[in-house]
Order: C-alpha cells, then sequence, then structure tokens
C-alpha cells in the first residue's frame, strides 16, 4: 500500500504510518489509517482513511456504512467516531474514548 503524501508531510515530522483500527468491543477491524508525525490519535482525516479488501466498518459517507455522520462498527454496531469538520474545512471521524484500540499496520 502507498502512504499518501502532500507538501506539508515534512512539517507535520515526516514519519507516516499505517494504524489498524479496531472496535474494542468485537475487536473487528474498522479502517486503516494513515498517522502523520507525533501525538495520539483523536480524529481521523477522510483523506487519509484506507479500506483494505476485505476490511468491514468501512468509513465512505456514500457507502452507508455510517449512520447521521457518525462512524459504527459494522460487526456489533457500537459507536467507533463522530463526523466534525476541522477548522480547515477537511471532514474527519472524531474517535470515541474507550470505543477502539490501535495496532501499527506491518
Amino acid at each position: 500500500m502507498k502512504l499518501k503524501k502532500d507538501s506539508f508531510s515534512n512539517a507535520r515530522g515526516g514519519n507516516s504510518k499505517l494504524i489498524e483500527i479496531y472496535c474494542s468491543k468485537c475487536g473487528m477491524m474498522a479502517f486503516l489509517y494513515q498517522k502523520d508525525g507525533i501525538g495520539s490519535l483523536h480524529r481521523c482525516y477522510l483523506n487519509r482513511i484506507f479500506e483494505p479488501e476485505g476490511a468491514t466498518g468501512a468509513c465512505n459517507l456514500a457507502s452507508g456504512s455510517s449512520q447521521n455522520g457518525n462512524l459504527l462498527c459494522k460487526g456489533c454496531g457500537a459507536l467507533v467516531g463522530t463526523l466534525m469538520q476541522h477548522s480547515d474545512g477537511r471532514l474527519a471521524f472524531r474517535l470515541v474514548p474507550g470505543a477502539w484500540r490501535k495496532k501499527l499496520h506491518k
């Protein structure tokens, strides 16, 4: 999988990594996210979310996997994130604390 790059990748630390996000209730993979820079993960921008083949819980709003702007686990229906708009206009999912767990993608 090819990492996405833009003109600000060096400003964010230049160390991009892929992180798998799982539902903490049922353990089903929700999506694969490209994290840029250092710091904790509070929100996931839509343009940095990958949906690998076979992954459940797609984040594409048009696919019907989210309801009323919320990102729900396809396995158990638990709330994983809520839709928000960042101050620069980009759409993102604000992750619900305790509703998800992460694992570095190999």
